[in-house]
């Protein structure tokens, strides 16, 4: 009698899986499939409606400030007005003022009381030649040509902003020639700023140049090297 030949079989893959691979049915998968399907169509279609419903609030409102005119700035007092704003308001009194007249080294400064301006008399610091002409408030050009200006004055007002204006009178006509404009601290012991300005100009003869500074009984700092007015012919 032959003997038998053993022949023995073990499931493939690692062991404890006795059952072979499982193979989930298609059926289940597609429902599982389809449902997340319609529940992000739902999530989506009720955010779009809460954008829409938001949107339409919103040009609600906007229509209301339109006929309006705005939102209310009826406060205390009077609204705050935005920097940009007082800046322009501030060259709108610059330019309806009179004038100021400079050179170098303050001496005094003046008031007028029918405008919203100071001037300040000046008396030269330093003098080489004899093209300029020092004349109280102003100072006049005796020799043409083209020249490097320079002017700062120094404040120490709690007035929201304060500036200069430097202007040209000559040849029947009025111009400026540069100006700047500077915000102050509203406390007293910080209100100090220095407002400086320069460039160079084509300047005639018999032309007066000017400084304004647009506010009644401007605080000023009169020292030499806080308020000055500079010219140098190139």
């Amino acid at each position: 009698m032959s003997a038998s030949s053993p022949f023995l079989l073990a499931p493939k893959g690692p062991p404890g899986n006795m059952g072979g691979p499982v193979r989930e049915p298609a059926l289940s998968v597609a429902l599982w499939l389809s449902w997340g399907a319609a529940l992000g169509a739902v999530a989506c279609a009720m955010a779009l409606l809460t954008q829409q419903t938001e949107l339409q609030s919103l040009r609600r409102e906007l229509s209301q400030l339109q006929r309006t005119g705005g939102p209310s700035q009826k406060r205390e007092g009077y609204p705050r007005q935005s920097l940009p704003e007082q800046s322009s308001d501030a060259l709108e009194a610059w330019e309806n003022g009179k004038r100021s007249r400079k050179r170098r080294a303050v001496l005094t400064q003046k008031h007028k009381n029918d405008s919203d301006v100071t001037e300040v008399m000046w008396q030269p610091a330093l003098r080489r030649g004899r093209g300029l002409q020092a004349q109280g408030y102003g100072v006049r050009i005796r020799d043409a040509g083209v020249y490097l200006l320079y002017s700062q004055v120094l404040f120490q007002d709690v007035t929201f902003t304060m500036g200069q204006v430097i202007s040209r009178e000559g040849q029947g006509r009025q111009e400026t020639l540069f100006r700047c404009v500077r915000s102050m601290p509203s406390h007293p012991d910080w209100a100090y700023n220095s407002c400086y300005s320069a460039g160079v100009f084509h300047l005639h003869q018999g032309d007066i140049l000017s400084v304004i500074i647009p506010r009644a009984r401007a605080k000023l700092n009169l020292s030499p090297h806080g308020t000055f007015l500079g010219f140098v012919k190139l």
